[in-house]
């Protein structure tokens, strides 16, 4: 059970009343009513009640028995609110980590009076005992909870339930992610082995949620693993850390505490993916930004999910938008100069897992070198 958390963002959530479902060999409920989506693909569209779960001794992803139909009853739970599947996968997840999917009759050092699927505290906030203890309604309590919290639907997450669950450690929750992803799958078919429809390849497997708007491609073969050197073939013109500011730059704190790594070839050489990633941002920077240049923001698609940044890229050159997931060595644009730079190269820079996806990552910049060189590209 987690540690730490408070459980609670101080609003009294009313208790519905709990529907009981029967679980046999395949369970077999009714269709919730969903509500209406803003984007496209199976992560943002309502998510349904559980078509079927394996019985007995079948497991998904180490779980089995009821805490398969304790994930049932989460996934109906947010159907009713014509959530989307993103939030029935983000609610299985949560549970999880709070009970392994167990109705748990105890708390801990953090929270003694903690109790059920979520450890929900006895603080007036998440009803009864009894609503604590039923899996219906305290899940019901946790996705109202969630939507009050703004923006839940762009943070990372293990951060959205944090923001929830108040846990010690926001990151608690991250390990709980794929196998989540697993169970929500896998008690979407009619039945076990059937396969998933083709939407459902909008969640990888990590769990994480791909942009599914109507132009977005993917391009290249996913799944590798290897890096390639962003700009092949180039020099390392500037390090990472405290610098001299540029003479002819305009000084900041980000020139003279350089956020990045600068490589140059010459001019005219295209900027390479580094690895598997998915494009969140690709503009010609405005406003501050306009720093920037032409510039990309992507998200690493394997573990850890780091945050990549390439900057001073050619006006009119990118060849990727976002949206479009791309494998390592997939060309984004060309080297150039625009916006704060003295001379042709690329800024490339990375940001720790934990950095928004799309916006620039000042704050959660690590050195690029010592990842680069454990990938053999340095």
């Amino acid at each position: 059970m987690a540690k730490g958390k408070g459980g609670c963002l101080g609003v009294l959530l009313l208790p519905l009343t709990a529907v009981v479902l029967t679980f046999g060999l395949i369970l077999m409920v009714a269709l919730g009513t969903p509500g209406n989506a803003e984007a496209n693909g199976i992560c943002a569209t309502p998510g349904l009640p559980p078509v079927a779960k394996p019985a007995g001794a079948k497991s998904v992803a180490g779980f089995s028995g009821d805490q398969l139909k304790n994930a049932g009853q989460i996934m109906s739970a947010a159907a009713d609110l014509g959530l989307p599947v993103s939030a029935q996968i983000l609610g299985v997840q949560a549970a999880i980590g709070e009970s392994t999917l167990r109705v748990i009759d105890f708390g801990d050092g953090a929270g003694p009076d903690s109790r059920g699927l979520f450890q929900q505290r006895d603080n007036g906030a998440w009803g009864s005992y009894a609503d604590r203890m039923n899996p219906r309604i305290s899940a019901t309590n946790f996705f109202k909870a969630l939507q009050k919290v703004e923006g839940w639907e762009d943070l990372e997450p293990s951060q959205a339930i944090h923001r929830v669950q108040r846990n010690a450690d926001p990151h608690h929750y991250k390990p709980f992610r794929s196998p989540a992803a697993s169970i929500v799958k896998a008690l979407s078919v009619e039945k076990p082995g059937d396969d998933l429809g083709s939407e459902f390849d909008d969640i990888d497997p990590n769990g994480d949620c791909k942009e599914t708007s109507p132009d977005a491609e993917t391009i290249g073969d996913l799944g590798s693993g290897k890096w390639v050197h962003p700009l092949p073939g180039s020099t390392t013109t500037s390090r990472f850390g405290p610098r001299n500011c540029p003479a002819g730059a305009i000084c900041n704190s980000s020139t003279s505490d350089h956020k990045g790594v600068d490589f140059a070839k010459g001019g005219g050489a295209s900027i390479l993916a580094p690895t598997d990633m998915k494009i969140t941002v690709a503009e010609q920077g405005q406003g501050w930004k306009s720093a920037y240049g032409t510039y990309v923001i992507a998200k690493q698609i394997q573990k850890p999910g780091l945050v990549l940044e390439f900057h001073h890229l050619v006006h009119g050159s990118l060849l990727v938008k976002a949206g479009d997931t791309v494998a390592a060595g997939t060309p984004l644009g060309t080297e150039g100069t625009t916006g704060n730079s003295t001379g042709v190269h690329l800024h490339f820079q990375i940001a720790t897992p934990d950095a928004p996806a799309d916006a620039p990552t000042l704050k959660y910049v690590i050195d690029p070198v010592p990842i680069l060189k454990s990938k053999g590209v340095l």
